[in-house]
């Protein structure tokens, strides 16, 4: 059983939906930090983390930028993960107190079609 609404295809069957006939994932869901302020006090990492629900990505793009914007020039990591991933811990030391961070990520589908980027920005207030 598979029904279509306003361009979106969801099988009942699959645990993912996929929002137009071109096979373009949607995007992912943050889980965490999505909070305005992160404190990082006493802490060797901060963990990203996200949902894990569609069984047709093959990685994802994950990228930090220093501020709230996400301009080329202001990224400061990047990693491409596999598809199994849900989280990833980066050191605490790439981080400023009283810096502002933005992180995005990005699935990329088994055909290779990219999502639309989800994001969140917050500033260290401890370390």
């Amino acid at each position: 059983m598979v029904v279509f609404i306003l361009g979106i295809a969801c099988s009942a069957f699959a645990r993912e939906c996929v929002i137009n006939p071109f096979g373009i994932p949607p995007e992912p869901r943050l889980l965490s930090p999505v909070t305005n302020d992160v404190d990082l006090k006493g802490k060797a990492y901060l963990e990203f983390k996200w949902l894990n629900d569609s069984v047709q990505v093959r990685d994802y793009i994950f990228k930090i930028y220093k501020g709230n914007n996400m301009y080329a020039s202001d990224l400061i990591y990047k990693q491409d993960l596999p598809s199994r991933e849900s989280s990833i811990q980066v050191k605490a030391d790439l981080f400023e107190v009283g810096k502002v961070y933005t992180w995005s990520l990005i699935q990329v589908s088994l055909g290779g079609q990219k999502s639309d980027k989800s994001f969140s920005s917050f500033q260290v207030i401890k370390k």
